[in-house]
């Protein structure tokens, strides 16, 4: 958590901290391979050395986005809430936490980063925290849902994560059709979903929970 937190308030890259995480990961996991004689339980060691790699990753991204919705209680929320720091979070997986209030004008800038950092990066899949959005009307919620159509038509899948009870009641007594969207209820689900999706081992993640 106190990494997440100095993350945050320096305002370093996002995919500086995620990129070094998975160098340092791959270079532990490639020391403990080459271990001579190889121990018998080298294979577990590297095993547990990933997920705790994945597992300070997911600590990390929470508090950030903690502190995020904290500086909007603390007065920066205009300026939070204009802003859509869409950011590469790891190989092929792009991150945006939604924060403060949603209309029509600002999910139509989302879109436009959005498909243009996927066309950048080539990211195949993207998590949209809306973990942060304390309401949403049926116009930004269908938004949401044309944001996740776009970015499959340029090969990327979204995943929909931070899915509120009381965003899930209103998505449903609006009658919104969310499709084969990927949701689910907390960041750290999203990102295990999005490792999975590019190629992750699942044996390295398996016990993250």
């Amino acid at each position: 958590m106190h990494v997440g937190a100095v993350h945050a308030h320096i305002d370093l890259p996002n995919d500086i901290y995620f990129a070094g995480m998975s160098m340092s990961g791959k270079s532990l996991v490639d020391r403990i391979r080459k271990i001579k004689p190889a121990p018998k339980d080298a294979s577990e060691m590297a095993n547990s050395v990933m997920k705790l790699i994945f597992l300070d990753s997911f600590i990390v991204i929470e508090e950030i986005s903690r502190i995020q919705r904290e500086k909007i209680t603390a007065g920066s929320k205009a300026l939070m809430e204009m802003s859509t720091p869409v950011t590469p979070i790891w190989e092929g997986i792009l991150l945006l936490p939604l924060l403060g209030i949603v209309d029509s004008s600002r999910t139509q800038d989302i879109m436009n980063k959005t498909l243009a950092e996927i066309a950048k990066t080539r990211a195949k899949v993207f998590v949209l925290d809306i973990s942060g959005v304390s309401a949403m009307d049926t116009a930004v919620a269908n938004q949401l849902i044309k944001i996740t159509k776009a970015t499959q038509l340029m090969g990327c899948e979204t995943i929909i994560s931070g899915v509120s009870p009381a965003i899930a009641r209103t998505l449903v007594e609006l009658g919104i059709n969310i499709g084969e969207v990927k949701t689910t209820a907390t960041l750290r689900d999203s990102f295990e979903l999005a490792l999975k999706a590019v190629g992750v081992d699942r044996q390295l993640i398996g016990g993250t929970h």
